[in-house]
């Protein structure tokens, strides 16, 4: 009768360890969505900029620029960006159009959040428009669904400086869930 009782609590010990492991996220689904928004500002602070940025060898930071914007976003519904990077230029001259050191909170509508990164800026002036492209890579460190988070993508757009109109759009993959 002990023997019963033994492996009766040995099967409940093993399944219960399920309930604390993370859960492994193999599927990897498209992920893609187009944000509308406009520029907040460029913050050319020296002491916000050297706290924030360490820029490329050879370039120095000129200032942390800063987006939001709103738009629909695959498994997210309607979301809410803030966008924030590092804008370089070179040591001796005017910016060219780099950037990196980029972080970002999408906030989807149910109040989920996911976070990321972007690096690899680059930015085209037609003035006065200024197109752009990056690379953006998710975090694990949001919240609700997006507690785990894989993936990344390609995020390109436009930047009107004219009226500071804003478009994102970001395509890539994800993978994503709770702990």
């Amino acid at each position: 009768m002990n023997w019963k009782l033994i492996i009766i609590a040995g099967i409940v010990l093993l399944l219960s360890g399920n309930l604390y492991a993370v859960k492994p996220h193999d599927k990897t689904l498209p992920f893609h969505g187009t944000l509308l928004g406009n520029l907040i500002a460029f913050n050319e602070d020296a002491n916000a900029i050297t706290d924030r940025c360490s820029p490329p060898t050879g370039q120095v930071a000129w200032a942390i620029s800063s987006f939001e914007g709103w738009g629909d976003i695959t498994h997210m519904g309607w979301t809410y960006g803030y966008f924030e990077h590092c804008s370089y230029r070179p040591e001796f001259g005017p910016p060219v159009g780099e950037y990196g050191e980029g972080e970002f909170h999408l906030i989807a509508d149910n109040g989920d959040v996911l976070t990321g990164t972007y690096t690899g800026g680059t930015t085209i002036p037609q003035l006065p428009m200024f197109y752009f492209m990056d690379y953006f890579t998710f975090d694990s460190g949001g919240d609700g669904r997006f507690n785990i988070a894989s993936g990344g993508g390609v995020e390109v757009g436009s930047l009107n400086m004219d009226n500071g109109v804003l478009t994102v759009e970001m395509k890539g993959v994800i993978s994503y869930g709770k702990k």
